[in-house]
C-alpha cells in the first residue's frame, strides 16, 4: 500500500511539472493535437470481483434463480481532452486529462408461483484521469505510444435492485468509505487520418484497483451492510477513441 502511494505521487508530479518544463525548450513543434484538442471514444474494463460474485449468490431474494450470473468486465464511454502534445525530432510527449463512464449491468429472475421475481445488479467504476504518455513515430501516418501512465480517482458504486412483477419491491446501493485513488499503465497506436487534427487512438492498458470493503449507504430491508473483499484486482482496459486536434 505504501509503494502505491509513491508510484501515485510520481506520477501526479511528472504529469503536473514535465509540460512546465518542455514548454521552455524550443526544439519541438505542435503537431497531431497539438497545443490543445479533445477525444471521445469507447471502453472495456475486465477486473476480478469476487466479494461482489459471492454476494449476489448469497443474497438472492426470491426461488433459485433461471442462471448463474458473474461480474467479470464493464463497458462504456470516455471523453477528455489533450492538454498538449510536444512533438521533438524523434519521440513525442503528451499530457491529457478524461472522464470514463464504466459499468456492468446484471439480472436473474425466476418464478415465484404466479409472480415473476427479479434482481438486478449494477457495479459503475465511473472514474477522472489524468495521464502522460511517451511516444515514437513508426511511419508518416502511425504513431507508437511506447507507454502511458495515470492516476484514476474513481467514483464506484455497487446497486441491488429487487422488483415483483415490475414493481420495485427494495434499492440497496453500496460505495466506498472514502473515494479510491488508483493507477494505470498502458502502451498503444495512433492512426493519422487527417495529419495534425484527425487520428484514431488505440490504448491497451493494466489498470491497478483494490477495494477492500463496500459498506450500504441507507437502511437494508434485506442483505448485509458491509461487503467484504468487493474488488479484489483490476485487470486489462481497451480503448479506442477518436481525437480532434487543434494544432498552433
Amino acid at each position: 500500500m505504501y509503494s502505491n502511494k509513491i508510484i501515485l505521487k510520481i506520477i501526479l508530479f511528472t504529469i503536473l511539472i514535465l509540460p512546465l518544463s518542455v514548454t521552455k525548450s524550443q526544439t519541438f513543434g505542435f503537431g497531431c493535437l497539438g497545443l490543445s484538442g479533445f477525444y471521445a471514444g469507447f471502453s472495456e474494463q475486465q477486473y476480478s470481483v469476487d466479494g461482489l460474485n459471492q454476494y449476489i449468490k448469497a443474497n438472492y431474494y426470491g426461488p433459485v434463480p433461471k442462471s448463474n450470473v458473474e461480474f467479470k468486465k464493464g463497458t462504456g464511454y470516455r471523453v477528455g481532452a489533450n492538454i498538449f502534445r510536444a512533438k521533438f525530432d524523434k519521440f513525442f510527449i503528451s499530457a491529457k486529462g478524461y472522464y470514463q463512464f464504466i459499468k456492468e449491468d446484471l439480472e436473474q429472475s425466476a418464478n415465484d408461483q404466479s409472480s415473476l421475481i427479479k434482481n438486478k445488479y449494477q457495479l459503475s467504476l465511473n472514474h477522472w484521469g489524468l495521464a502522460l504518455d511517451i511516444g515514437a513515430p513508426l511511419f508518416s501516418i502511425i504513431d507508437l505510444k511506447v507507454v502511458e501512465g495515470g492516476i484514476v480517482f474513481h467514483d464506484i458504486e455497487f446497486t441491488h435492485t429487487t422488483f415483483k412483477d415490475d414493481n420495485q419491491l427494495s434499492e440497496v446501493k453500496y460505495e466506498p468509505l472514502s473515494s479510491k485513488v488508483n493507477y494505470y499503465v498502458a502502451t498503444g497506436l495512433i492512426i493519422h487520418i487527417i495529419p495534425d487534427y484527425i487520428s484514431i487512438e488505440g490504448t491497451a492498458s493494466y489498470n491497478f484497483l483494490k477495494v477492500d470493503q463496500l459498506t450500504a449507504k441507507s437502511d437494508l430491508l434485506m442483505g448485509p451492510t458491509k461487503i467484504s473483499n468487493s474488488i479484489s484486482k483490476g485487470g486489462l482496459m481497451t480503448t479506442v477513441q477518436l481525437n480532434i486536434g487543434f494544432p498552433l
